[in-house]
């Protein structure tokens, strides 16, 4: 049984939009006046779930101690500890990218593996959530110490959040446009460091893995047709698109320069060694992968036409209920999807009376709105200021090193803007930033939005998230999760609360500025529960977006279309930040002037990844010890 408690998939927090814009959306849609012909750069958040293993699935770790029935501090800990170490093992990618020395965790005896995504493989999982969920509720919750009794909630109600959906495991989709396994793994093995000669051989046997992988894929998706529940042709044909451009030249594709750079700087080979792995990349890489590929090609095109909806998941017999769970899971909020609707109202609401008062009060602000640009500068210098500015209101981070590349051509056309590949939790020293040149024109009549996504990314966003929050030294078992709704909703609170006021503008002017751009977020996650959830056609998304200015077919049509295939991928951003913003009105309520800013984003980074009502519960604890 291929266990998988690993949900820390989100190997990569990808920055939103993927490209997509409103075309005709201008920059003034929330002022409802003319534009002077001038455009808003509109990127729209989407999701990047980095889908590499699980699918959110649970595994049986901890089994080996189930028959200890002590209920202690102690047997806690030995509970957790053995979980982690039992799950890790079980995909090698998430083993290598969790842990970079797992020997020193007692880790030296493990299967290589990329998992297994059977539907009996799922349905194993949920029998073994069942397990550990009966084992958790044993613990005395109130003997356990106050992180202990955090990491107690925090993998519980991960259980059962999961346990909620157990009867809907045809409607997870690993392939996507954007977020499939698919689209992300090439960066994944591309990036894979390799320390020892050990980790060489290892990504060997990956490679050689990858054609099964997608088989057993592809078998899924023939139970998900025969279910009714295949996907629209027109999401096959993009992710048809998708691998035939990326193994349309063997020879030329990049994860062989890639391996032979790593190879020729590999410190300890000789000359025939390097010349042996180079040659074995070389032939898995023209042989497996492309195989693997085409396994891709040839079993969704052979499926199109089986799908039975072109329109949203609640058109499906379960879909709503899927829905309800996937917006929980993935935003880490447990408010309805009606109360969700709500919350996205009054956010557009607020700024339109925002924008309208500062209108009022300076009428040449609108032409400063439609004028701006946000600094022309060259990543690495983007990142030395935003690193230099964010010490006022947050704690001071972690010293580490990052390493700014970009995206193969080859890959560039369907990956996000830019996105960065979190660290092992013992090797928070050596982060990665990934930008794709596709989504940046400093010449265009937009300009480059590259400050304010270098800041989502790096500073103080995703980087400095995860490099405060590991150094924390939370229990193992944590790093296990992603939890998207706190990842990017922090990187979307940073990015919208500071970025544009780091850029350099008065506080009035970024204010709106970055209002604009939260407004495009929240259309986005509107429309998203519209057509998912109150069952929207594409009539229904024009109707809407016309309400705001946005006339343009093509426009309309292509977010349509993504967000059938990506169902959720706005709401963990959305959501996520106006949940950050939640938690910060509730905080400057209670606390008054003996609110500290910079205090409130340590607890927050210390508490780490975790739904945001466990978060509200234990902020509570902090308010008081603030007083």
């Amino acid at each position: 049984m291929k266990k998988n408690f690993h949900k820390r998939t989100c190997l990569f927090c990808g920055y939103c939009a993927q490209g997509h814009k409103f075309a005709g959306l201008e920059r003034s849609m929330a002022i409802n006046m003319e534009s002077k012909g001038k455009k808003l750069s509109g990127r729209l958040l989407i999701l990047s779930a980095g889908i590499v293993a699980g699918i959110l699935i649970l595994g049986a770790g901890g089994i080996a101690i189930w028959k200890n029935k002590a209920n202690g501090p102690a047997a806690f800990d030995a509970y957790m500890d053995t979980m982690f170490k039992e799950d890790i093992v079980e995909n090698t990618i998430n083993l290598h990218y969790t842990l970079a020395h797992p020997e020193n965790f007692g880790i030296t005896d493990y299967e290589i593996s990329l998992g297994s995504f059977t539907p009996e493989d799922f349905k194993e999982n949920y029998r073994e959530l069942e397990k550990i969920r009966k084992r958790l509720l044993q613990f005395n919750k109130k003997k356990l110490s106050g992180d202990q009794q955090l990491t107690y909630d925090i993998v519980l109600d991960y259980v059962e959040t999961e346990l909620s959906a157990k009867d809907l495991v045809l409607y997870t989709e690993m392939l996507g446009p954007a977020t499939g396994y698919q689209a992300q793994l090439p960066v994944l093995l591309a990036e894979y460091t390799f320390r020892t000669k050990r980790d060489i051989e290892d990504y060997l046997a990956l490679l050689s893995k990858v054609d099964e992988i997608a088989k057993q894929m592809i078998l899924f998706e023939q139970e998900k047709a025969q279910a009714g529940l295949f996907m629209p042709d027109y999401a096959a044909d993009a992710i048809i698109g998708q691998c035939e451009e990326f193994i349309s030249k063997p020879e030329e594709n990049y994860m062989i320069d890639v391996f032979n750079d790593k190879i020729n700087s590999f410190e300890g080979l000789t000359e025939e060694e390097k010349e042996d792995y180079q040659k074995r990349n070389h032939d898995l890489v023209t042989g497996e992968i492309v195989e693997a590929y085409q396994t891709w090609i040839n079993g969704l095109n052979d499926l199109k036409g089986s799908g039975t909806n072109e329109l949203g998941l609640c058109y499906y017999e379960n879909g709503k209920e899927y829905y309800e769970y996937m917006l929980k899971a993935s935003t880490g909020s447990d408010a309805s999807v009606k109360k969700q609707k709500k919350r996205i109202e009054k956010y557009i609401r607020d700024y339109y009376q925002k924008i309208y008062t500062a209108l009022s009060e300076n009428p040449e602000i609108y032409d400063d709105i439609m004028e701006y640009r946000l600094p022309d500068m060259e990543p690495e210098a983007v990142l030395k200021d935003l690193t230099a500015k964010i010490g006022e209101d947050f704690p001071d981070p972690p010293k580490v090193n990052y390493t700014i590349k970009y995206v193969h051509p080859s890959m560039q056309e369907n990956m996000n803007p830019a996105f960065y590949l979190t660290t092992p939790v013992d090797d928070i020293e050596n982060n990665l930033i990934y930008i794709n040149p596709k989504h940046f024109k400093t010449d265009s009549e937009e300009g480059s939005n590259l400050y304010a996504t270098l800041a989502h990314e790096s500073y103080p966003g995703h980087l400095y998230q995860n490099a405060c929050t590991v150094s924390s030294n939370l229990p193992l078992i944590r790093n296990l999760f992603s939890f998207t709704g706190y990842s990017e909703g922090w990187a979307t609170y940073v990015e919208f609360e500071y970025a544009y006021d780091f850029a350099g503008e008065d506080e009035v002017l970024a204010d709106l500025i970055a209002g604009n751009e939260a407004v495009l977020l929240a259309l986005s996650a509107y429309i998203d529960i519209g057509i998912h959830y109150d069952g929207w056609g594409r009539e229904d998304v024009t109707e809407y977006l016309e309400g705001f200015g946005v006339a343009n077919p093509d426009a309309v049509n292509e977010i349509f279309d993504f967000i059938v295939e990506e169902p959720g991928s706005y709401l963990s951003y959305f959501i996520g930040y106006i949940e950050f913003l939640d938690l910060r009105e509730m905080a400057e309520e209670e606390l008054g002037e003996a609110f500290d800013v910079k205090q409130f984003h340590d607890f927050l980074l210390r508490t780490g990844p975790a739904p945001f009502y466990i978060i509200e519960d234990y902020m509570q604890e902090w308010i008081e010890e603030q007083k």
